[in-house]
This record gives structure tokens, C-alpha cells and sequence, in this order.
């Protein structure tokens, strides 16, 4: 025998749902900090136009460049540009090398 429709249980369910997704959508969204997701998209970038036999600049390479480029930017904070940097670079040049 099928149960009566319970809009109150109905509604509880969808709010139980709504904040699992919410939950998990948050958790892939903030994994990142700003400056590690502005240095992914330029090491994207970067890679998308080295050759294939490229390789990745030097942690100094790097730090030199987060400098400049955050201080053109004028965003962020001074302390996490470095650490950013190097993940997001990293990660960005690393995913566009792969298939090759």
C-alpha cells in the first residue's frame, strides 16, 4: 500500500539535498586560493604556446613573475603570491603538457 504524499517530509528531503550539493559545490570551488587560480589560467596559457618539449621555469623563474605579475595587477597578498604561484603555474603547465 503506497504511503500518503507528506509535504512537510517532501520539503525536509529537498532541503537535506539542497545543502549537500551546496555543501560539495563549495568545498570544489574554494579549493583554490585567488592567485592559485590566476596563475593556473597563465600557466594554461603559457603552455598552450610552448613546444612540446617545453619544461617549467625555475622556482626563482617563478617567484619573479608572480611578483611582477601581482604587483601589475595590484591584488592580492604579498605573502601568498609565491606559494600561489608556484601551485597554480605548475598545475596549469603540467595539465596542458599531459596529452603530448
Amino acid at each position: 500500500m503506497a504511503r500518503e504524499f507528506n509535504p512537510l517530509r517532501f520539503f525536509v528531503m529537498m532541503a537535506m539535498a539542497a545543502f549537500v550539493v551546496c555543501g560539495v559545490a563549495s568545498f570544489y570551488a574554494h579549493g583554490r586560493t585567488a592567485e592559485e587560480r590566476a596563475a593556473y589560467a597563465i600557466g594554461l596559457r603559457v603552455a598552450e604556446q610552448a613546444p612540446p618539449t617545453g619544461t617549467l621555469p625555475t622556482a626563482a623563474d617563478l617567484n619573479m613573475m608572480a611578483q611582477k605579475y601581482f604587483k601589475q595587477q595590484r591584488s592580492g597578498n604579498p605573502q601568498t603570491w609565491d606559494q600561489g604561484f608556484e601551485n597554480g603555474y605548475t598545475d596549469g603547465f603540467n595539465r596542458a603538457h599531459r596529452g603530448q
